[in-house]
């Protein structure tokens, strides 16, 4: 095969194989009389709607400086992760959220002070997509005219490009959450009833070192976790929904009614320690339409 030849196979493979485009951002916020929130940079990652935790949205948080989306890839609570990242401590950012129908939502946060600016695309800003798809989107979040904030007055254009990630691999689990299921059904029922020997048994290392105080007695251990499975769990009508198996951990979904006519979800991690699933962390996440 003569070098002709062979460059023109090289440059065909080449061509065969997509080429992701880079996430990007351009733009600001801008604030009369506050500090301007310029962007450069983009990363999104996958987080459940506030408002019906069992549907899928995105969000994307611009910044000035690089971040690494696997810390929020990896997180129960992937919002939560990105808002404390050590990358922008002490720096603004734009955080935007959004839904399956490409409605988005913004919260400029200006660090120093907190100051937050929120609206959305039902309200104030506008949106025009290049791209949206299950895998990217790029597009322009803008404001007409400015918007009214915190005895101030801002305006928005922002533009920015990004690849989703792919959902978690893993395995769905049934309804009642197979064998972690289990273990978390023992775990609620020990905390409830208060008894430490019974809660201990079914908590990880890492939750062990978390609950137990050597300090406390183990009735005041044991009423220290009851207390906060009280916030982490709906009070009437709880259900494990099903979740997933990624290898050695396990993530359900728990629902249940917080108040009545208003059910809530909570995402619980399970791990696995040798060969028994023990509870590791839950954060109960939004409400989820009654059914």
């Amino acid at each position: 095969m003569t070098k002709c030849m062979i460059g023109s196979v090289l440059l065909a493979l080449m061509s065969a194989v997509p080429v992701l485009a880079a996430d990007t951002a351009s733009g600001a916020v801008t604030i009369q009389k506050m500090p301007t929130i310029a962007v450069t940079k983009a990363v999104a990652y996958r987080i459940r709607e506030a408002r019906n935790a069992r549907n899928v949205a995105t969000e994307i948080l611009l910044t000035d400086v690089a971040v690494d989306r696997a810390p929020m890839l990896a997180a129960l609570e992937p919002h939560m992760e990105a808002i404390n990242l050590e990358a922008i401590k002490d720096r603004n950012y734009v955080i935007l959220n959004v839904d399956a129908a490409g409605n988005v939502s913004m919260n400029a946060t200006i660090s120093r002070t907190m100051s937050q600016f929120i609206n959305d695309t039902s309200d104030g800003l506008k949106i025009t997509w290049t791209t949206r798809s299950a895998t990217r989107l790029e597009g322009r979040l803008f404001t007409e005219k400015p918007l009214d904030g915190m005895d101030t007055t801002y305006t928005v254009d922002l533009r920015f490009g990004v690849d989703i990630p792919p959902a978690p691999a893993g395995q769905a689990l049934p309804v009642g959450g197979g064998d972690p299921g289990k273990v978390l059904t023992s775990f609620i029922t020990a905390a409830q009833r208060k008894n430490w020997p019974a809660i201990k048994a079914t908590l990880s290392p890492a939750a062990v070192e978390d609950f137990e105080r050597s300090y406390n007695t183990p009735a005041e251990n044991a009423a220290g976790v009851a207390q906060l499975a009280e916030l982490w769990f709906p009070k009437d009508k709880l259900k494990i929904t099903g979740g997933q198996l990624r290898g050695e951990k396990a993530v359900l979904e728990v629902e249940g009614e917080t108040f009545p006519g208003m059910n809530s979800m909570t995402f619980v991690e399970m791990v696995k320690t040798g060969t028994a699933w023990k509870f590791e962390r839950a954060i109960r996440f939004g409400i989820v339409p009654t059914k």
